[in-house]
């Protein structure tokens, strides 16, 4: 959950990785042994009554059915159940990130007050899995001192390009184009993002497409040359 931001002030809390592996590793176990039930268990019961029609011209819709419905479902009980253990809190004076995998919790604090390098990136998701395929993800790794912050998330191409400072992601290259390329700034350019997508990739922070649109308004007040 979300809450109200201001451009003039307040503070924005921030969820991070809301579907987090537990999630998306129960889920579909949930949905798939609950259409499991429901089909052998229907099956069984519409065999006993019903003669005159195949009870799997019955069974097979009410699978799909079941298997969405237990999906959704299961998603947002766990999301309550299962909490994510990270969190941030944005604001106009800093964003700080906790992780509370860690005890105690680690606190990481990035002062818009002081000076903020950003690097900013973005690819484009090949393969459909719970993203759908062709949207973009967008990156962004914030270094303060010896603190570092990486936060993502995933849009359309057309939310994406829509975003502030869009054009401040730079296109993130598959790893055999970057080693024919020619050009050595762009090479050693490449090479240092794919340093940070590994980051990304291992420990990274996905926030919803909102909180991620507030971090980069943000940006755009306080970080000088940002958009």
């Amino acid at each position: 959950m979300t809450a109200k931001f201001s451009p003039t002030g307040g503070e924005r809390q921030i969820t991070i990785d809301a579907e987090h592996f537990s999630i998306r590793f129960l889920v579909p176990i949930i949905a798939i042994g609950a259409a499991l039930l429901t089909h052998f268990g229907g099956k069984a019961l519409l065999d006993s009554v019903i003669d005159s029609v195949d009870p799997l011209c019955i069974i097979l819709p009410l699978d799909v059915v079941v298997v969405l419905a237990a999906g959704f479902g299961a998603e947002a009980l766990l999301k309550r159940l299962m909490p994510s253990r990270r969190g941030a809190t944005l604001s106009d004076d800093a964003l700080t990130v906790t992780d509370g995998r860690s005890n105690p919790p680690a606190v990481s604090r990035i002062d818009w007050g002081q000076t903020v390098n950003v690097k900013a990136w973005r690819f484009t998701v090949r393969r459909r899995t719970r993203i759908p395929k062709g949207w973009y993800c967008l990156a962004v790794h914030l270094l303060q001192d010896d603190t570092e912050v990486i936060l993502y998330t995933f849009m359309s191409p057309g939310d994406a390009e829509a975003a502030i400072g869009y054009d401040r992601f730079i296109r993130l290259r598959p790893r055999n184009e970057t080693q024919s390329n020619p050009d050595l700034s762009t090479v050693a350019e490449q090479r240092r993002l794919l340093k940070l997508e590994d980051a990304r990739w291992n420990d990274g922070g996905e926030i919803s497409q909102d909180d991620f649109r507030a971090l980069l308004s943000t940006l755009q007040r306080h970080v000088p040359g940002w958009a």
